[in-house]
């Protein structure tokens, strides 16, 4: 069986598109197959580039963003999957708007709070907000989740 995720945030150049590149980095490592990670924004502007400091800290992770292009959340394409919010405001948003259900990406990891936004912050934003998903991700039985 497999398993569609998709990372959201408002639009889809920093948080997001930085956890998806961790998930699939994370899954790749433990070997786990199955599970198609995608993001998008609730506002985003399509096509839009990864924004430079999420390109930085993926960098810093031996990771890139380079190729990323922003898209607009797609209720359509979201159906059936598991929808990982960076907020409990995204979370809200898609629950309310498209009547889908949506988990943010700190409860998924057993209570960790929301993903604060870096955009037009410093690297040391972009940097916190990387390590908030990083270790979110990583606390996640991934394993179990594509098990659903």
């Amino acid at each position: 069986m497999s398993l569609k995720v998709i990372m959201v945030c408002t639009g889809n150049t920093c948080r997001s598109p930085m956890a998806e590149c961790m998930l699939k980095a994370r899954l790749e490592r433990l070997g786990i197959g199955g599970i198609e990670v995608r993001s998008a924004g609730l506002y985003a502007m399509d096509g839009a580039p990864a924004s430079l400091g999420a390109r930085r800290a993926m960098r810093r992770r031996g990771l890139s963003l380079e190729g990323h292009a922003a898209r607009t959340f797609d209720p359509e394409e979201a159906r059936g999957a598991l929808i990982v919010g960076m907020t409990q405001s995204h979370v809200d948003s898609i629950r309310q708007g498209f009547g889908l259900r949506a988990v943010t990406l700190g409860r998924l990891a057993g209570g960790m709070g929301d993903i604060a936004d870096p955009f037009g912050g410093q690297d040391a934003e972009y940097e916190r907000a990387a390590s908030q998903i990083e270790r979110a991700i990583e606390a996640i039985d991934w394993k179990k989740a594509a098990e659903l």
